[in-house]
């Protein structure tokens, strides 16, 4: 009966940190790994870091766009610093560092960033994140979800 139990328990243990890692995926540059939120609706996107706790060094966000386009960003809500990353298909297009918080500056007042061209997807990291990566425009970028939805 114990073993039933501990295995019943075991189960929903994983089940449940397999849920976490739900939506995440590990993004490759340089081949050093980051492990990153998506956002990939309007409503996840439009809410993006704001309010969230600051980045771990491997730990980001990605933004995916269905179609490349100049998508501005800018730090409403925001209590730390980041980096972003600029990707359009499978390379860094461009990078800001070092962005900076605005707080308390009114919406219409806020810096917006863009990137030097069209992208698909923007990767917001943990501030000087980038020149760790030593990222460079051009740089290959590798995306896979942490888990494969389907498997039994």
């Amino acid at each position: 009966m114990g073993v039933i139990i501990g295995v019943g328990v075991g189960s929903v243990l994983y089940l449940n940190r397999i849920t976490s890692l739900e939506g995440k995926v590990e993004v490759r540059v340089r081949n050093q790994i980051i492990i990153a939120d998506t956002a990939a609706d309007e409503a996840s996107r439009a809410r993006g870091l704001a309010g969230h706790a600051p980045l771990g060094i491997n730990e980001g966000m990605l933004f995916r766009f269905d179609e490349p386009g100049i998508y501005p960003f800018w730090m409403k809500g925001m209590t730390f610093p980041i980096d972003i990353v600029w990707i359009s298909g499978n390379s860094v297009a461009g990078f800001e560092e070092w962005v900076p918080v605005e707080a308390g500056v009114p919406d219409d007042k806020l810096k917006l960033y863009v990137p030097p061209a069209p992208v698909d997807k923007v990767l917001e990291l943990a501030a000087g994140r980038v020149r760790i990566l030593r990222a460079e425009a051009g740089d290959s970028v590798y995306v896979r979800p942490l888990v494969k939805k389907g498997y039994n």
